[in-house]
């Protein structure tokens, strides 16, 4: 079978078409690593709010910011449980969120059971990717990469950007107003 002109053409255009917009992924990624690695390294000279969340948990929760200036640069939120810990970072450039983190542990027995060991609890983490306040790559709980924009990616993505929306409220107000008492 010998391919047209035309359609020789329109092969390379595709192909190109698919290069580009890998180098521009690798690119975004490449330019979001550099963001958190800036901010962790500098994270001793921000400044840091913290916010008590109370009545999320009996163990305890909080909500820390980390700020250059007046600019959000990281949120952190840790919450404790008998049997887990949950923290979520949140990393910010130009007050947009770029890189979603999510840690949860669950213990296998509760955390003041004498046989307790954390190298015996079960990790899950969660990354959500940002740039121009679209998530570009969401990494599962199972190590699972997508990047195609479908039904679950899309809905990812709100809940992460929700998430780190209602979690900027907390810590702009100072204080966490338990859903029970609105």
């Amino acid at each position: 079978m010998k391919l047209s002109h035309r359609m020789k053409i329109l092969i390379l255009m595709l192909l190109t078409a698919a290069s580009v917009r890998a180098q521009t992924s690798d690119s975004a990624l490449q330019q979001i690593r550099q963001v958190c690695q800036d901010v962790n390294q500098h994270i001793t000279s921000y400044r840091m709010k913290d916010v008590y969340m109370e009545g999320i948990s009996t163990e305890g929760a909080t909500v820390q910011g980390y700020y250059a200036g007046d600019t959000l640069r990281l949120m952190v939120q840790d919450v404790m449980g008998e049997m887990y810990k949950y923290r979520l970072e949140v990393y910010y450039e130009a007050d947009t969120p770029v890189f979603y983190y999510e840690r949860r542990y669950l213990y296998e027995v509760p955390l003041f059971d004498p046989a307790f060991d954390v190298h015996k609890s079960k990790v899950s983490e969660t990354r959500g990717y940002f740039t121009g306040g679209k998530m570009i790559r969401w990494i599962d709980e199972k190590n699972s990469i997508f990047q195609q924009r479908n039904t679950a990616f899309i809905k990812t993505e709100q809940t992460f950007l929700k998430t780190a929306v209602d979690l900027r409220q907390v810590l702009n107000a100072g204080y966490f107003d338990p859903p029970a008492n609105k």
